[in-house]
């Protein structure tokens, strides 16, 4: 083998920059999942918040572009990659009409750093492989620290929030636990053995934050994620064909999310939901096409908010992502979300074809994340638990691809390869 290469072989060598950004998401999740928590203010108006995604994002694209013959150009032309980028790219237009512009095109920003750090790194042929591992292993170490936290610290009225600021968070952080351990059950050796502690430390921390919607939500969609993929298989459809089939019955059926929370709680309200939704539909209904502008309604001085009704005045959202899509961005943002939530679920189908066990713990997760979003606003939002779903969107895209097409530029490493032979002919 020649002691040196030219410059095409070096371009096409993996090197260790890409074992870098292969860690970039893993380090984003670990970052909002158990570092972001402990700082003040920890949210994106936090000064250690607005150094480290500028710094985290420009060292991912700086690794990207040093492996730019590896940017394979069918991932950004994938829908569900295509879908999201239109939606920030229709974000972005929001802040014309914002209601307040500067903290939406600041939240903007973030939202757009969030994805070069998550998401652009599965446009070149990272390792992902182990990224799922890596992932539970962070999402492990927060159940741990969160156990210490309910055994240590005295738990609030309404729920304990371990070393998050509210009980949903925990519970969200449980629920989550309890399906990245379920996929880890079916591993061997010790993977096995850490799976069982961790999920029942998952159900333990449910229970202690009272969390009673993640509990419920992220036991259903365990097993209808495997019940999907058998009809898939039978059927020859894909997930996102009977997701849709269960919200097409759902329109008529009156009050359905009122009448499954009567039946399962003895709540109508959702513990106060309904009220909050009724003056947000008030509220959508003021600007039903555009919405209120990106990020631009909650957390906003003088804001709209403040003339609602007793305690919906003090919510800090809307208890439904999909209410809140409609509030921000207006019938035209939530339909071009929408495209990206199904087309996410569709390519779901060819991940099974590959590795069905890996699409059973994709699909629990998306599932799960579009039945919280009936309850609790999650989408676009700064924690490990969106992060986590752009995780599995973009190793979904990358992972339906046949893998002999993995490698993003076949033909360019059988140049690098020739040469090589070439040489050693001549010894």
């Amino acid at each position: 083998m020649p002691k040196f290469m030219n410059r095409e072989q070096k371009s096409n060598s993996p090197g260790i920059s890409l074992s870098l950004v292969a860690i970039m998401p893993v380090f984003a999740v670990f970052y909002a999942l158990v570092i972001l928590p402990f700082i003040p203010m920890g949210n994106e108006r936090g000064a250690e918040n607005i150094l480290f995604w500028p710094v985290v994002a420009g060292l991912t694209l700086t690794l990207v572009l040093m492996n730019w013959a590896r940017i394979d150009s069918r991932f950004f032309r994938s829908l569900p990659i295509m879908s999201l980028i239109a939606y920030l790219l229709f974000a972005a237009a929001s802040v014309a009409w914002a209601y307040n512009p500067e903290l939406s095109f600041t939240r903007l920003v973030l939202q757009v750093l969030v994805f070069i750090v998550v998401v652009v790194p599965y446009a070149l042929s990272i390792p992902a492989k182990y990224t799922i591992r890596r992932v539970y292993l962070c999402y492990a170490i927060a159940l741990v620290v969160s156990a210490v936290y309910v055994l240590t610290t005295p738990a609030s009225q309404i729920g304990h929030p371990g070393y998050f600021t509210h009980k949903q968070d925990l519970g969200l952080l449980g629920a989550v636990g309890i399906i990245l351990s379920s996929h880890e059950l079916l591993q061997r050796g010790w993977r096995r053995l850490s799976a069982v502690v961790t999920l029942g430390l998952g159900f333990w921390l449910i229970f202690a934050s009272q969390s009673k919607s993640t509990l419920a939500l992220s036991l259903l969609a365990i097993p209808c994620s495997a019940l999907i993929l058998v009809l898939c298989k039978k059927t020859r459809l894909t997930p996102a064909c009977f997701v849709a089939a269960v919200v097409l019955a759902s329109i008529f059926v009156s009050n359905p999310i009122e009448r499954l929370g009567y039946r399962l709680y003895g709540d109508s309200t959702l513990t106060g939901r309904t009220g909050i939704w009724g003056f947000i539909e008030y509220q959508i209904s003021q600007k039903p096409w555009l919405g209120w502008g990106y990020h631009s309604y909650f957390f906003v001085p003088n804001s709209p908010q403040e003339a609602a009704p007793g305690y919906i005045r003090e919510m800090p959202s809307s208890h439904s992502g999909y209410l809140e899509l409609r509030l921000e961005t207006g019938r035209i943002g939530s339909w071009i979300f929408l495209a990206f939530i199904y087309s996410s679920l569709h390519l779901l189908e060819r991940v099974r074809r590959i590795d069905p066990v890996r699409a059973w713990c994709f699909l629990s997760i998306q599932l799960f994340a579009v039945l919280i979003n009936l309850l609790d606003s999650n989408w676009l939002v700064l924690s490990h638990f969106w992060l986590l779903y752009l995780v599995v969107v973009a190793e979904s895209v990358r992972y339906s691809w046949p893998s002999s097409s993995l490698s993003p530029a076949p033909a360019a490493a059988v140049r690098a390869v020739t040469p090589m032979r070439t040489s050693r002919s001549h010894v």
